[in-house]
């Protein structure tokens, strides 16, 4: 027994110890029902019950009938006013009540703020008790005065309000579907939650009112009218001053900044690009919508105005310019098509041109930023790629009825704007701005002879103006932006991949030769021009890894065109062109993963220039890997339907003659390439069980068909009967096979390969005892007796003979 001073001194039980733990651990954190309930919980719990009993109550003053509607709203505008009084004389007597928190009148002034907000709106827009300015200023003045409140109670009133703000007109619907009012009560609302944001200093202030702010805005676009035109576009230009313009340029917009900023921090993150981003989707979904000239027109008239007028007055809106970009592209895409083609004139109505003058404006607004910021070099890009990109996707979409007017046109206009850039570029003595006249230069010309030739000979012309790029940066020694460079890569390689397998492509010829033949080499040597003289240590491994795509892309189109006359048809593949396509596939996937391997290596080369670069080659693995590992995807999927599902062997399939079948492309030269990636390093270690496995099915199925088709002309259908003759090759082939497998292992001591080679030796002999002795007559049955017994003893005596032994401690023999 122990001393009751040991059972004091003995530490409690572990349940006895976590007990005691939670109950420090919530006396620490000083959470509970009943905190929740004495603390500021009832506060929590008053200000959403008065809010919802404010916005309530303008609901019944639409619903019940017990009273005159002025006096239902007047009653409900009184008890909002009530209410907000009752929180300043809260307030202002704090000591009286044992108050020392703002919070419970912050509580009860956010359910009358809101009652207020509601009231206003109902008289308004569902009584028509006051007009509309007078419901502006109204609305404006409870904003303000919630905003000043918000300002002493803190900002727990000001959030509550945002958010029962936002909510009114949700829950307080008027049916009427008034855009206009709901989008000028929005735009008050958020006016005041951001002024109050800004002064209170609470960022998550700012966001709550940009989720409701655009919530609103969404539904509005999809509720909007045609007469609601005028009051989406004023709004989108309302959301790009509160949101953004207010927080760069200032209230008054007096704020400026002319100094260059890189594009790294042009295109980093901010809330602000959040905004335009959604601005100009909402807009063009409305256009999308309500697909009218004039409202295309105004669109771009107010829209892109503002654009180009705040990125003139602060760099860090340069971007800006290029939404502007993109909304002329949807301008054009949605312009109405009732074009007569038959007229000659057509180039100068409609949607073209539309293009001829945004080209115009486009440039003009470029050369005048260039002009007055010459180091603010986004500018630069967007002067080359907004006519190169208006003209050739105009004359992309164009039909063919247009091309003969078109072209001529287009080409004519953009000769005289390439004549105009090497004017310019004689001129400048800026070396980068150079380099920009002679590429856009350049890139007219090619565009020109591109819209001349195919529709395939784009990439072909994307290519070259990558590897003018470089010389061009080689020869004046001027960077050129990587990201720049890798995306034009990125579309080059896309368009490669892709543009074999699309119906417009498929027959495309030049000079009478298929396409791919080509282009394809053409471009390989471009980006082999590129590589040598790109002076960017970081582009090397992009370049490389571009190169051996298409090398891959080479042998795997043409070797599908060739062998099938056709490229496959995915939504009806036929056994040849999905045996075709998995083997691609492999290959390229093969490809994928060596050049992940070689990524690895990290680049630390001193440029021509001196300095040093250093690349973590690993940034492009996980892409290389991701890619791989898509495309083993895809091969499995594909040999889960002609190696599983419609096999051969039970689908009666022809699949050519002994010497020249498909067999060897759908088995044999798998097997081989994976085991060519294995002993290359190119399949992970964990895999190899698996990898065997799969080699060792096809191997099987690929002698096996083989045989099958020397007997059967080319089909492999078990249904077919077997011949004495072919039952009895399958023993001879699998006996020779086994022998030889043995016979390679004890000579490389591959324990695994001596285990197969048995186990197919035990299952030719098993096969040889149970069906080939019960199918052979006479002759074919001794034969397989004698065949089969000097076989085995040749192979045992080969077996001891090459089998290496080594004598251990004890003198045994153990084998290596």
């Amino acid at each position: 027994m122990q001393s009751p001073a040991t059972d004091a001194a003995r530490p409690s039980t572990p349940g006895q110890t976590t007990k005691q733990q939670t109950n420090m651990d919530n006396d620490a954190s000083g959470f509970s029902i009943d905190t929740l309930l004495s603390g500021n919980g009832l506060f929590w719990l008053g200000a959403i019950i008065l809010a919802f009993g404010g916005i309530f109550l303008a609901k019944y003053s639409i619903e019940a009938g017990l009273l005159p509607p002025s006096i239902r709203v007047i009653m409900g505008s009184l008890f909002g006013i009530s209410l907000i009084g009752l929180a300043e004389y809260i307030d202002r007597n704090k000591a009286k009540f044992h108050i020392t928190s703002p919070i419970i009148s912050a509580a009860i002034a956010s359910g009358g703020f809101i009652t207020c907000f509601a009231m206003t709106l109902v008289s308004f827009d569902f009584y028509h008790f006051i007009p509309a300015n007078i419901a502006f200023v109204i609305l404006a003045i409870i904003s303000l005065a919630a905003a000043g409140l918000a300002l002493r109670f803190g900002p727990i009133l000001a959030g509550i309000g945002v958010i029962g703000a936002y909510a009114v007109p949700a829950l307080v619907s008027t049916g009427s579907n008034n855009v206009a009012a709901l989008l000028a009560y929005i735009g008050f609302v958020s006016l005041s939650a951001l002024w109050v944001a800004e002064t209170v200093k609470q960022k998550w202030l700012w966001w709550q009112s940009c989720v409701g702010h655009f919530s609103w805005f969404v539904v509005a676009v999809l509720m909007a009218k045609n007469s609601d035109f005028w009051p989406v576009v004023l709004f989108s230009i309302i959301t790009l001053y509160l949101y953004v313009l207010a927080t760069i340029l200032g209230w008054k917009l007096q704020h400026t900044l002319y100094r260059a900023l890189t594009i790294k921090q042009l295109l980093m993150p901010r809330r602000e690009q959040l905004v335009v981003v959604l601005t100009t989707l909402l807009v063009s979904v409305f256009l999308a919508l309500h697909a009218k000239s004039d409202f295309i027109i105004w669109t771009n008239i107010v829209v892109v105005s503002v654009f180009f007028v705040a990125a003139s007055r602060h760099s860090a809106l340069d971007t800006w310019p290029y939404f502007g970009l993109f909304i002329a592209f949807i301008s054009f895409s949605l312009w109405p098509k009732g074009i007569n083609f038959d007229d000659n004139l057509f180039p100068f109505s409609g949607r073209f041109l539309y293009v001829q003058i945004a080209v115009l404006v486009g440039m003009l607004f470029c050369g005048y930023m260039i002009k007055r910021h010459p180091k603010r070099h986004s500018y630069l890009l967007l002067l080359v790629v907004t006519p190169l990109a208006l003209f050739g996707i105009s004359y992309i979409a164009a039909p063919s009825a247009a091309e003969s007017v078109l072209y001529p046109l287009w080409a004519a206009e953009l000769l005289i704007i390439g004549a105009i850039s090497s004017l310019v570029a004689t001129k400048v003595d800026s070396t980068l701005h150079k380099l920009t006249y002679l590429t856009l230069t350049n890139m007219v010309i090619t565009l020109c002879f591109t819209m001349l030739l195919e529709a395939s000979t784009l990439t072909l012309a994307i290519a070259s103006q990558i590897a003018t790029m470089s010389y061009l940066s080689w020869k004046y020694q001027v960077k050129i932006p990587d990201w720049l460079s890798k995306v034009a890569l990125l579309l080059v390689t896309t368009r490669l991949t892709f543009a074999p397998w699309l119906a417009n492509y498929k027959d495309e010829t030049i000079l009478n030769i298929h396409w791919t033949i080509v282009i394809y080499p053409l471009i390989l040597g471009l980006v082999w021009f590129t590589a040598k003289y790109n002076q960017s240590l970081r582009l090397k491994p992009w370049l490389h890894g571009v190169f051996i795509h298409i090398v891959a892309l080479l042998l795997t189109t043409e070797t599908s065109y060739f062998l099938i006359g056709d490229y496959p048809n995915f939504s009806n593949l036929s056994f040849v062109e999905s045996t075709v396509l998995a083997f691609n596939w492999l290959i390229l996937a093969g490809v994928y993963r060596w050049r992940a391997t070689i990524s690895n290596t990290p680049i630390n080369t001193e440029s021509s220039r001196g300095d040093v670069a250093i690349e973590p080659g690993n940034r492009l693995t996980k892409l290389y890997v991701i890619a791989a590992t898509a495309l083993y995807f895809g091969v499995t999927l594909l040999h889960l339907d002609i190696s599983v599902l419609n096999n051969p062997f039970v689908e009666n399939q022809y699949v050519g003659s002994f010497a020249a079948n498909w067999l060897i492309v759908l088995w044999a030269l798998p097997a081989g390439l994976l085991f060519s990636y294995y002993k290359l390093g190119l399949i992970s270690e964990s895999y190899k069980t698996a990898i065997f496995v799969i080699m060792g099915i096809c191997a099987f199925m690929f002698v096996n068909g083989e045989i099958r088709i020397v007997f059967n002309q080319g089909y492999l259908y078990l249904q077919q009967p077997f011949a004495q003759a072919e039952v009895y090759t399958y023993s001879i082939v699998w006996l020779v096979l086994s022998t030889i497998m043995i016979f390679v292992a004890q000579t490389k001591q591959r324990l695994t390969l001596r285990n197969v080679g048995f186990s197919c030796l035990a299952l030719v002999i098993l096969k040889a005892f149970l069906i080939d002795m019960s199918h052979l007559q006479g002759l074919y049955r001794a034969l397989s007796f004698i065949g089969l017994g000097l076989s085995l003893v040749a192979i045992g005596w080969l077996f001891q003979k090459l089998k290496p032994a080594n004598t251990g401690v004890n003198g045994s023999e153990t084998e290596t």
